[in-house]
């Protein structure tokens, strides 16, 4: 099969068309991809500065819960010791008051109410 030349300038133009169409659209995906990955970059700087946001936030909450343990520790020590004081003092009062009265005293230090909760 031969062809004209007319054919093959036919042809020679609908490739340089179909080239052109292809250098295009070529240049509006690159121009796309471009935009794509500005959006990415965007967002991944977007992400990571969330990112280190919520681990600064929760370093502070857990910093904050370390704390709030060591001061609970604390106020419970302080508690048994002022409980041993109390109960120090009320054994003194109780022996101070049988001197007084001469006789036994019927309270019991070593009852705390507050322990049948």
């Amino acid at each position: 099969m031969s062809m004209t030349f007319e054919q093959l300038q036919i042809i020679a133009e609908q490739a340089l068309i179909l080239s052109e169409r292809n250098s295009q659209s070529i240049s509006r995906l690159e121009q796309e991809l471009r935009e794509t990955r500005s959006i990415v970059d965007s967002n991944a700087r977007a992400i990571q500065a969330t990112n280190n946001a919520l681990e600064a936030k929760f370093n502070q909450i857990a910093d904050a819960v370390i704390r709030g343990q060591d001061r609970l520790e604390r106020l419970e020590r302080r508690d048994t010791k002022v409980d041993k004081e109390i109960r120090g003092l009320r054994i003194e009062t109780r022996r101070m008051l049988e001197r007084w009265l001469g006789e036994p005293f019927t309270d019991d230090p070593d009852f705390d109410d507050d322990d049948t909760e």
